[in-house]
């Protein structure tokens, strides 16, 4: 039976920009909206509106967190499925945690495949204590070695417990290589010849603590740069993108357009931006969704690749439930805004219409 047509309309206002108030790539989008709406529909019920008030079924303590001795979670929906917060925050929700980690994971070691001519072999990834950053990873055969290095044991020993279904495990593999330390540090004492093919940056929101702008500086960059060969790929968890102007629509992503292109595009020849909603993250009832972007840097331009074909497939075990080829095209589409901030940072004019931003990119 077709769902509402109202339930759309709230869907693609979110990209219409305030200025002209018309929906940018709503037919692309689709294929990102669905699957997020289906999950909205069959868990409206669950008692979603406010994280804070789901029942707690246990808890610990950290001095590593971002605002220092901070309160770790697991809280539980009227339905069943749990939740891991932090510090009062909503971290990660077993319904759709898929959507955030397969589109962290798969466009980037894709992208790598397809320039590259090979499957991905060693991957770093930074961050991702809860365990479904490397689920994802190790789901690549071709993956020999995975170093995961993330500051908070604390957060990986109780998330095993409590949400297991995270890593799925993942710490067991013998592939994977976890260290318990700083990601700056680690890099910084490495060995420059050693490269990865990948590099994975899921650390948490730059707005969380001061001390965490180190992990999205140009600096930082730069180490991670000197880390990657000509054909690898870096992708970083680059923050959320939300409602904003009460006299219409447009995306906000804040700590993406403030913090991390002004610094990626002084390091990388090819920066990609990747959006797409998620449907447990919201910043107040009133809204159908927060968006999540991931930002994808190369060390310089390659012919457009063609996702669309899916070749990646047959690279991985077992099937995805979010992640597909036309789902990675639509999630590198954006509102002019995006496109122009990103021109604007190169030294480029702003468009004149409305462009995506890898296309945009390409051009430079």
């Amino acid at each position: 039976m077709p769902r509402p047509a109202v339930r759309r309309l709230q869907w693609s206002s979110f990209f219409a920009l305030a200025v002209d108030a018309h929906p940018v790539y709503a037919d692309s989008f689709d294929l990102l909206f669905d699957p997020v709406e289906d999950i909205v529909d069959e868990h409206e019920h669950c008692g979603w509106a406010n994280p804070i008030d789901l029942t707690i079924k246990a808890s610990t303590s950290s001095p590593f967190e971002a605002h220092g001795q901070e309160v770790i979670e697991i809280r539980e929906d009227d339905c069943g499925n749990r939740v891991l917060m932090m510090g009062g925050f909503l971290q990660c929700h077993s319904v759709d945690e898929h959507i955030y980690h397969e589109m962290m994971i798969h466009p980037a070691l894709s992208v790598f495949l397809l320039q590259s001519g090979r499957a991905p072999e060693k991957i770093f990834l930074g961050g991702s204590g809860d365990g479904a950053g490397p689920r994802e990873v190790l789901r690549w055969r071709s993956v020999l070695n995975a170093t995961m290095v993330d500051i908070d044991y604390e957060v990986t020993r109780f998330a095993s417990e409590w949400m297991p279904q995270l890593a799925n495990g993942s710490f067991q593999d013998p592939r994977l290589h976890l260290v318990t330390g700083d990601a700056m540090q680690y890099l910084q004492e490495l060995p420059k010849d050693h490269t990865f093919d990948v590099i994975i940056l899921d650390f948490p929101d730059v707005a969380d603590s001061r001390a965490l702008e180190k992990l999205y500086s140009v600096d930082f960059y730069r180490l991670c740069r000197e880390h990657m060969h000509e054909k690898s790929v870096l992708v970083a968890q680059t923050g959320p993108c939300t409602h904003m102007n009460r006299a219409g629509f447009r995306a906000s992503c804040n700590m993406l357009e403030h913090f991390i292109l002004p610094s990626i595009v002084k390091v990388f020849q090819e920066v990609d931006v990747l959006l797409h909603p998620m449907a447990t993250w919201k910043v107040d009832r009133s809204i159908s969704s927060e968006w999540s972007s991931f930002t994808m840097a190369r060390l310089a331009e390659f012919e457009p690749l063609d996702v669309s074909q899916e070749s990646w497939r047959k690279h991985i075990d077992g099937e995805l439930r979010y992640y597909s080829g036309a789902r990675h095209v639509a999630a590198l589409h954006h509102p002019r805004p995006m496109v122009n901030r990103l021109l604007t940072l190169r030294g480029k004019a702003p468009l004149p219409g409305t462009s995506p931003l890898r296309q945009a990119a390409a051009e430079l």
